[in-house]
């Protein structure tokens, strides 16, 4: 299960996370965009997750990226697997409603869903989260209704990505 230290398409720069994109993470955390996601978190609990996100790369070898548009980061993508007894979840997040609307969300999602080498990937998203849904859908994810839910929060639907031989041009 591997990932390149950096992956680039024809808009971003999925990149590994640096000290100055603490200030928008932080910034998107402790706001009101994160309800989904378990937010918003107090500012110690965001820097924690902040350097956690950074550490799963030592600790796995890959992880997820800050989303890099003109060197600055305005989200993250990758893959979250912190916990061995859970699937790998592919994960992907805007930092502010600006950055809506635009497809940097799908394009950083596919191109690490591209690169993956490892077993397949699930994205569990809130029920009401269009946006996410559609980018799970746009990058060839499928609801899966009879997935287990995770007992940190039971509401989120699963959507399954399809596995190498199953993906289109493998």
């Amino acid at each position: 299960m591997t990932l390149p230290p950096t992956i680039s398409t024809e808009r971003l720069t999925l990149r590994p996370f640096e000290m100055r994109d603490l200030d928008g993470y932080l910034a998107y955390y402790t706001g009101g965009r994160t309800d989904g996601v378990g937010g918003p978190l107090s500012r110690q609990n965001a820097v924690n997750r902040f350097f956690a996100m950074a550490g799963q790369w030592a600790l796995r070898g890959y992880g997820r990226y800050a989303i890099s548009l003109s060197d600055t980061a305005i989200g993250h993508t990758g893959v979250l697997h912190s916990d061995p007894a859970d699937p790998a979840e592919l994960t992907w997040t805007l930092w502010t409603d600006a950055q809506e609307g635009q497809g940097y969300a799908t394009e950083a999602a596919q191109a690490v869903l591209s690169e993956w080498t490892g077993p397949a990937l699930i994205a569990r998203i809130a029920p009401d989260n269009a946006a996410s849904i559609r980018v799970a859908e746009r990058i060839g994810m499928r609801f899966d209704s009879e997935a287990t839910p995770r007992g940190c929060a039971p509401s989120m639907h699963t959507y399954r990505a399809e596995t190498g031989a199953e993906r289109p041009g493998t």
